[in-house]
């Protein structure tokens, strides 16, 4: 009877121990990865025209677009930039153009996209210099899209936000004014995505 009772009380001792260590393990959790992409655009469109000396008017148009991007994955940051793009095309008093430029430059802006602006100059693909110094004000309401992709160990959501502008300033294209005023055609626009693996 000892024996047996020595045997309950190994086996008891034992299947205790189990126990403690199965709890001391680790449980094992699925990987989360995410991707967070946010960028922020200011864009602005002016249509300009120039009495050339020969007394033909010609119509150029000029498109700024400024702004900052970000990205991280899983919470870790591998891109934060402010940039700026700026296309001239139609007619100058040389003749047609159509040329086109991007660089970095300094962007500040309100989460609300009440306001924007930028300072930067770029050199374009046919050598123009050009130097923009330029503010949106945002007018009326803000529209917002949102869309949410789900299938299996993956989530998406994408939130966009746009609101009308008016954008003030100057554009310079080697050291002369382009543009010099502004502009009801413009508008503040945000693309966010949020991807969720696992």
């Amino acid at each position: 009877m000892a024996g047996a009772s020595s045997w309950r009380s190994r086996a008891f001792v034992v299947a205790l121990l189990v126990l403690f260590g199965a709890l001391l393990v680790p449980v094992a959790t699925a990987s989360v990865e995410t991707f967070h992409r946010f960028e922020i655009d200011a864009i602005a469109s002016y249509t300009i025209t120039q009495t050339c000396a020969d007394g033909s008017a010609v119509t150029t148009r000029v498109q700024v677009i400024a702004g900052h991007e970000d990205e991280a994955e899983s919470r870790v940051t591998t891109l934060d930039h402010d940039f700026l793009t700026v296309r001239i095309f139609g007619f100058d008093c040389a003749g047609f153009v159509n040329d086109f430029g991007t660089g970095d430059a300094e962007f500040t802006f309100s989460p609300s996209l009440q306001t924007a602006a930028v300072t930067g100059t770029v050199t374009t693909r046919d050598g123009r210099s050009v130097a923009v110094d330029m503010a949106w004000e945002g007018t009326g309401p803000i529209e917002v899209t949102d869309n949410v992709t789900s299938f299996q160990g993956f989530t998406g959501h994408f939130h966009g936000q746009v609101r009308d502008a008016v954008a003030t300033g100057t554009v310079l294209v080697n050291g002369a004014t382009l543009v010099d005023g502004s502009t009801t055609n413009a508008r503040l626009e945000t693309l966010e995505d949020t991807n969720i693996r696992h």
